[in-house]
């Protein structure tokens, strides 16, 4: 007797130190498997402090589009409207970014970026101005968004919508003190780091290009589907048409066309897969019935785009955007939704990206930063709707282009730990 209760209590040690073992695991943080060549990798920056995505293209190519970095300085960024700063307060916006991204260049062993792309020229999107800001050591401009991104990480081509639409806006009596910053960068970088600045081609599928292998990808190409409220028309001759009106039809700054509706957008293609994203372009709205023509710009770019695997969230999902004639032509699989205030996203905008009515198929969507302020008034539809309301989103398409994942990775600490997968999904898109 003594002997068998002997051989229980052996037993149950042994138990005991074997779920021990497996739940120490499990407790092992996991982390996102190093790119790899032929992998196309799209993080989603979840600092909290604006837009800011970085791609690694199948070659090794790299490509910032927005660095955004709001006003730390003001009410509302310090309001519960906002969401707080990721990881902590220790850096900068823009610092943080930096932090992310040089975490990716060093698993690269490279210490440049090939692309930045600005999608307008709004705060949240490439940077602000306000008092205390830090100075550059390298030229006479300050750091913020953007600025401060390239100046501690070289970029090599500089890329955004121009200033000449709808009028000149440097030369502009009342120039945006940002904007104003941002031309002063681009002049110093020029001098220091051989910076070339472009405006988005539209049309153009060889402007943003792989640059370290393009010949063993040709099935990876980038198109550029809008700039300006110019949109590709979708034919091979890269002509282009518009809704917004001719300068000299602007009788005054009020009827200039929104910076929103300005927004530069691209699609990426690899192989069957596709991609799209367009800043803030807004669509038709019901309740804006003597809207000007212009401001609908979803509609435009929507035909040409076609359907999606994976998108991002025009306007941060404002009620302004991802209007029903959008969504029923792209029909997303994935939505990726970049939030930093209360009221992304619209409610009757959740609606729309989660009505089966618009198109039948499967959808999960994602966001960075929810606020707590927006989970309380839109209820129980945001646990329904996303797989995950808060980190990094990593979309990574594995080659050639068939199958992805979405990553989601802890934003509140430097390690940026794995914290949940979602996948595999299989890309829908027959390459043109």
């Amino acid at each position: 007797m003594k002997k068998c209760i002997l051989n229980i209590k052996i037993a149950f040690v042994i138990f005991i130190f074997f779920i021990g073992l497996f739940d120490a695991k499990s407790q092992v943080k996991q982390y996102l498997p190093d790119w790899e060549k032929g992998i196309l990798d799209i993080h989603f920056i979840s600092n909290g402090v604006g837009n800011c995505a970085f791609y690694i293209l199948p070659d090794g190519t790299t490509m910032l589009v927005d660095a955004g970095e709001e006003n730390p300085t003001s009410a509302r960024v310090n309001s519960p409207r906002n969401t707080p700063r990721y990881p902590n307060y220790s850096k900068l916006g823009y610092e943080w970014h930096v932090d992310y991204i040089n975490q990716q260049l060093k698993l690269l062993k490279q210490d440049y970026i090939d692309y930045a792309l600005i999608s307008h020229f709004h705060d949240d999107h490439y940077g602000g101005m306000y008092s205390g800001i830090p100075k550059s050591l390298n030229g006479s401009y300050y750091l913020s968004g953007i600025t401060g991104v390239g100046d501690k990480i070289k970029i090599k081509k500089l890329i955004d919508r121009g200033f000449l639409y709808p009028h000149n806006i440097l030369t502009d009596t009342l120039i945006n003190p940002t904007i104003k910053n941002y031309y002063n960068f681009i002049a110093a970088q020029k001098i220091n780091n051989n910076l070339i600045h472009e405006s988005l081609l539209v049309g153009a599928n060889d402007q943003l290009v792989l640059t370290k292998n393009r010949g063993e990808f040709n099935n990876f190409y980038i198109r550029n589907i809008n700039a300006n409220g110019v949109v590709w028309s979708g034919k091979k001759d890269m002509s282009t048409f518009t809704k917004m009106p001719d300068v000299t039809s602007i009788k005054n700054r009020r009827e200039s066309p929104s910076e929103n509706s300005l927004s530069c957008g691209i699609a990426i293609n690899y192989g069957k897969f596709k991609f799209y994203t367009g800043g803030d372009i807004p669509g038709k709205q019901p309740d804006f019935m003597n809207a000007p023509e212009w401001l609908d710009v979803e509609s435009l770019v929507a035909p040409i785009i076609g359907e999606t695997d994976v998108i991002t969230s025009n306007h941060h999902a404002n009620r302004d955007a991802m209007t029903v004639d959008y969504l029923r032509f792209l029909k997303p699989r994935i939505i990726i939704q970049e939030v930093w205030s209360s009221d992304h996203p619209g409610h009757e905008t959740l609606l729309r990206m989660t009505s089966k009515n618009i198109w039948p198929s499967d959808r999960e969507l994602f966001s960075t930063n929810m606020l707590l302020a927006n989970k309380l008034v839109i209820g129980e539809l945001i646990d329904k709707s996303y797989k995950s309301t808060s980190g990094h989103i990593v979309v990574r398409v594995l080659p050639p282009g068939d199958k992805y994942f979405v990553y989601i990775l802890n934003n509140q600490s430097t390690d940026r730990n794995v914290t949940n997968i979602f996948g595999p999904y299989f890309s829908k898109i027959k390459m043109n």
